[in-house]
């Protein structure tokens, strides 16, 4: 197969074209900034995402998908911007748009081993995550991957954090796959001024001293090795009857499945109670007037998974708790998007850059654990619609060792795991995720309330 030259040539400057004068360049937010100080001082480090396109239909060619992304991007200049000037400071650079966007490097196929199947497919995202993106180009890519599966294909979207978060990875795939041209996201927040009291109840909430999390043996040590995915996907609708019977959200069943997954995994470390272990827990803070901006408006908090306690109910119930209480009054929220809003770009690059890798400090978090929330769809792709969304967290190479991620599309949730190599049966994580499911939606056996601490602090 051989791709048509240059093609982005033409698209690229046909959506700038299309630009008003003198909006050809945006400023970075807090959040970009702190990404990009992070890659900068770490040369070979960098954090990226991505999702997988399942589609049923194995004669998806590589041209076709490059002539879809060709045509949409004519209306989608948001996904042509790059960092300008390249050798700027953080605090000079801006996002400009690439008028010779090269569709032959963005868009691009690889044939895998036939018949590989899921295990095919997970070691090419496994060598895809070890690619880093172009920083002098716009910050994604896709793969057409085929050959390991008879009857369908994936197409792999791979995006930097510096230019992408969750929110906005639900535009990108609607700009890029979507039914139209509506804004992917929808009654989103307005935030006001903090008052005085929004501060002091965020105070009040701190402990003297944040402490350590708890450290597991089953992790293996340091974490080392390249980062190893594996999934699990599950309906919507499970998740949402397990809620609904317990009151609480669908993150929340999301997080306790989290905990009743990890105490599984490590169950040995639980025999005698003890603290558990956190997790960082992104917090979207996008506004509604940012709905179609690329970027990152995400601030973060830090939540304990009851491990130790043995009930999966009263695992719920606890996290249920935790986060009803750091959401009651909106003021960590109100207070993180002032943070970013009057964070100065020239802020110091080490403590932008800390606060980027806050789910890599493994001594306060054990993991990351975030929610992208479900893509509005139906996603097609040449005329082929996309029947499944598998997700890839990001994860801190070398830092880190497990980051999950749910990822939602129509009626169907993908719990995304990335672990480091080095974590012994990491592969195990994604099945004992869905076992916790089912036994969250069993009925409890007594009321599902609040324990009593059982030797855990938070």
């Amino acid at each position: 197969m051989h791709p048509a030259p240059r093609a982005g040539f033409c698209v690229t400057q046909a959506a700038a074209a299309a630009t008003p004068p003198g909006s050809r360049t945006r400023p970075l937010t807090t959040g970009d900034r702190a990404f990009l100080h992070f890659t900068r001082l770490n040369p070979g480090e960098s954090l990226e995402i991505g999702v997988v396109l399942h589609v049923d239909d194995p004669t998806l060619t590589v041209e076709e998908l490059r002539g879809q992304v060709a045509q949409r991007l004519r209306g989608a200049p948001a996904l042509t911007e790059r960092l300008a000037p390249p050798a700027a400071s953080a605090s000079e650079i801006v996002w400009e748009f690439d008028h010779e966007l090269d569709l032959d490097y963005h868009v691009d196929a690889e044939e895998l081993a036939a018949g590989s199947g899921d295990a095919g497919l997970r070691a090419a995202l496994d060598r895809i995550a070890a690619r880093p993106l172009d920083v002098d180009r716009p910050l994604w890519r896709l793969w057409l991957l085929h050959g390991h599966t008879p009857g369908a294909v994936d197409v792999v979207y791979r995006f930097s954090h510096v230019h992408q978060d969750g929110g906005a990875l639900h535009q990108a795939l609607h700009l890029l796959f979507g039914p139209d041209r509506d804004p992917a996201l929808a009654n989103l927040p307005t935030y006001g001024m903090p008052r005085a009291r929004d501060y002091a109840r965020i105070v009040a909430r701190l402990p003297g001293e944040i402490p350590w999390t708890r450290q597991l043996a089953s992790w293996g040590g340091a974490a080392r090795g390249g980062a190893r995915h594996t999934w699990a996907v599950t309906d919507l609708e499970t998740l949402r009857r397990i809620a609904r019977r317990h009151a609480v959200t669908i993150n929340d069943v999301y997080l306790a499945a989290i905990a009743g997954a990890l105490r599984a995994w490590s169950l040995p470390e639980w025999e005698h109670g003890g603290r558990p272990v956190h997790a960082a827990v992104p917090i979207n803070l996008r506004a509604q007037s940012e709905r179609e901006l690329m970027s990152n408006f995400t601030f973060g908090m830090r939540v304990p998974l009851p491990c130790a306690e043995p009930d999966p109910h009263r695992r719920l119930a606890r996290i249920a708790a935790r986060t009803r209480r750091a959401k009651a009054d909106g003021s960590l929220a109100v207070v993180g998007r002032r943070i970013l809003d009057t964070t100065p770009p020239d802020a110091p690059p080490r403590t932008l850059a800390q606060i980027a890798s806050t789910g890599a400090r493994t001594k306060r978090a054990a993991l990351v654990a975030s929610n992208v929330g479900t893509m509005r769809g139906p996603f097609s792709i040449a005329g082929r619609e996309v029947s499944t969304l598998i997700g890839m967290p990001p994860l801190f190479v070398g830092r880190q060792h497990l980051s999950v991620a749910l990822f939602g599309l129509g009626a169907q949730l993908c719990a995304g795991f990335a672990a480091s190599a080095s974590v012994p049966r990491h592969g195990e994580l994604a099945d004992l995720w869905l076992a916790e499911l089912a036994a969250l939606d069993a009925p409890a056996r007594r009321a599902s309330v609040p324990a009593g601490n059982r030797g855990e602090s938070s």
